[in-house]
């Protein structure tokens, strides 16, 4: 059994270069395009084929824009698919994922959270999630429910755990000898300064 077969792909299509460009436009379009884009995605494509355009080698062009094979191959399926309008970056164009919950839906746990915490209640991604779990009969993610918690302007609403043996008064003490101790750093610091 050979490399290729292994991993399933053809070594030796790559050996021979990349694909023939039938263009339907000349180099000179290739660099007003070029010069033109503010895109950097489409602005290294055209330079490509402006590349093969003017008759450079596939290895020359390939080396002066750092493409692969497998990307100039894609570049020029895109382009013969689509022509120069292909050369864009259609990243900007892609919203992502739909959302879990709705304007609405969010609005709802807004409110909600909001009327809670009037009271005293507090909200942690666990009970977001109960409550979608409960409300709107979805299973999410606890991870998501921090953001849902975001989303409607709250944060993680759950004091700091406190211990059961702490002294207030020495607490107090500690925060008074290191105010001092970073005080006197400081003016020693200042000290230091002010004689060099």
């Amino acid at each position: 059994m050979n490399l290729a077969t292994l991993y399933g792909f053809r070594l030796n299509r790559y050996t021979q270069g990349i694909r023939k460009v039938t263009f339907q436009h000349t180099a000179e379009d290739f660099w007003s395009i070029y010069r033109r884009s503010t895109c950097a995605v489409e602005r290294r494509r055209s330079q490509l084929l402006a590349f093969l355009a003017e008759g450079k080698s596939n290895q020359e062009a390939l080396t002066l824009t750092r493409y692969s094979y497998q990307g100039a191959d894609k570049i020029i399926d895109a382009y013969h698919a689509g022509g120069p309008a292909s050369l864009k970056d259609q990243r900007h164009h892609n919203r992502g994922a739909p959302t879990l919950l709705s304007d609405a839906q969010l609005l709802l746990l807004a409110r909600i959270i909001r009327a809670d915490t009037a009271e005293g209640g507090v909200w942690n991604g666990a009970r977001v999630q109960a409550w979608v779990k409960q409300e709107l009969g979805q299973d999410v993610h606890l991870s998501r429910c921090y953001e849902f918690l975001d989303a409607v302007g709250y944060s993680r609403q759950v004091p700091r755990p406190r211990h059961v043996e702490a002294d207030p008064i020495a607490q107090e003490e500690f925060k008074k000898k290191s105010s001092q101790k970073q005080s006197e750093q400081l003016r020693r610091m200042l000290k230091e300064l002010d004689e060099r």
